[in-house]
């Protein structure tokens, strides 16, 4: 198996090149919000599987519980050296790229990822993250690291609006009982065929789904992969104000467009800097 990454076991990966991992950008780009610090690292949970990160000299090891579910999460099998390298042509966003390079797009569960973003929207990421995990807690399972999976689908079938409500989700509780009922019918090799105008008018029929989720799907969920579409939020929109309109195209109007997104947004909502 190619790639960046060393599968050295049933449940350890070595990365040799951070340059293109680099675990601190990935947790607080926007894209993963179940992960844990611990020691020299960071934990992440998954659906039901869990990965631990740490620094191995410089290389960065990672135990869990399936290394090819985490190759594929991670997306070890592509080489992001030459999408910076195509990225580079867009003079004003390569201290972006310069700072944020060791982001990965991640390979996301469809599920995991259409709940947790309609769960974040318009809400702030402490009190977001405190839901996740709460539903977790109460309808996932117990995991051999002591954390919880996110729920399956047919688990989440049977909460009711009061439910979610209970855990935080205020109006947001009345979307999730009937994107979940969606998501039981909807055919995720069937979205997966479709192009980008007819898959994303296929997500944008699921409660809760406005336009930004559509495009954080559509991106970070691994069955779609979309690295052409980026998420337009508060940061990004400030960006394309202050770009040059040729540079700002890397963001809207290129077949990286997506990967562009996660070092602008990094650089400016983690970073606090200014393109």
């Amino acid at each position: 198996m190619g790639g960046i990454a060393e599968i050295i076991g049933a449940g350890r990966l070595r990365v040799p090149d951070t340059a293109q991992f680099d675990p601190y950008a990935i947790m607080h780009s926007g894209q993963v919000f179940r992960y844990f610090p611990i020691e020299s690292g960071y934990r992440v949970i998954a659906g039901k599987h869990f990965a631990d990160i740490k620094k191995d000299g410089s290389a960065a090891l990672i135990d869990c519980d399936d290394a090819e579910y985490f190759f594929n999460y991670f997306d070890f099998a592509a080489d992001y050296n030459a999408v910076k390298r195509g990225l580079y042509e867009y003079r004003a966003i390569r201290p972006a790229i310069d700072a944020g390079g060791g982001i990965r797009i991640l390979r996301a569960e469809f599920a995991e990822t259409v709940i947790s973003f309609i769960i974040s929207a318009n809400n702030n990421i402490k009190r977001f993250t405190k839901t996740l995990n709460l539903l977790a807690a109460r309808y996932g399972e117990k995991l051999p690291c002591g954390d919880y999976s996110f729920p399956a689908l047919s688990r989440l079938a049977a909460l009711t609006e009061f439910d979610y409500a209970s855990l935080g989700c205020g109006y947001r509780a009345a979307y999730l009982v009937k994107a979940v009922d969606r998501l039981l019918n909807l055919d995720e090799d069937a979205l997966a065929a479709l192009d980008n105008d007819a898959l994303r008018r296929e997500l944008l029929k699921i409660e809760g789904v406005g336009p930004k989720v559509c495009a954080c799907v559509m991106l970070f969920c691994g069955r779609f992969h979309r690295l052409d579409t980026a998420p337009v939020d508060t940061w990004i929109a400030k960006a394309l104000e202050s770009l040059p309109q040729d540079d700002g195209r890397a963001l809207t109007d290129h077949e990286y467009a997506g990967i562009a997104q996660q070092y602008v947004f990094y650089y400016l909502q983690h970073l606090h800097m200014n393109l």
